[in-house]
């Protein structure tokens, strides 16, 4: 059992790494990000994808609601404008 310990360790690890499927989001919450940026946008396209990989529905409207609010934008959101714009948009 010994030998198996590091294979499993690296499949572990690289499903760690591995993107995970989209959380599901309404079709009015996609259109609302849509309307101030536009999916003509790579970047835009791309910043979709990353947040809602990253959050879920009720963090990113939890998170639009804190930076309405307070001007206080959620790092994860910062994250994935910021990786596609590294990636040229994706």
């Amino acid at each position: 059992m010994r030998r198996g310990l590091p294979a499993l360790c690296g499949f572990l690890f690289l499903a760690a790494c591995g993107a995970h499927a989209p959380n599901a989001y309404p079709a009015a919450a996609h259109a609302q990000f849509e309307a101030s940026c536009p999916p003509s946008s790579k970047v835009c396209v791309c910043t979709w994808d990353e947040i809602t990989r990253a959050m879920t529905y009720d963090e990113y409207q939890a998170a639009l609601e804190r930076y309405n609010t307070r001007g206080l934008m959620d790092p994860r959101i910062t994250h994935a404008r910021t990786v596609c714009l590294e990636r040229g948009g994706g």
